[in-house]
């Protein structure tokens, strides 16, 4: 499985989110993508635009300043 870090700290919405769904679509079955953020629309907007991805999962994790997001192709991996 792969699994790559794109950090977007400092990066105000829209942006983040557009690198974030421009990353998803290139993805592969068993990718793992972590994005490292730390507006706070981001965290709202993200699961929101992956509703359109039925096969894919985000969990959100707070790392101190920012947030983790890791989007995992395969909802049950």
């Amino acid at each position: 499985m792969t699994r790559k870090e794109i950090e977007l700290l400092g990066e105000n919405c829209p942006f983040p989110i557009m690198h974030i769904i421009r990353k998803v679509d290139l993805m592969r079955p068993g990718e793992k993508l972590q994005f490292l953020v730390d507006d706070p629309l981001a965290i709202k907007s993200v699961p929101e635009e992956l509703e359109e991805y039925p096969d894919l999962s985000c969990d959100i994790t707070p790392r101190g300043e920012f947030w983790e997001i890791v989007i995992n192709w395969g909802k049950n991996k």
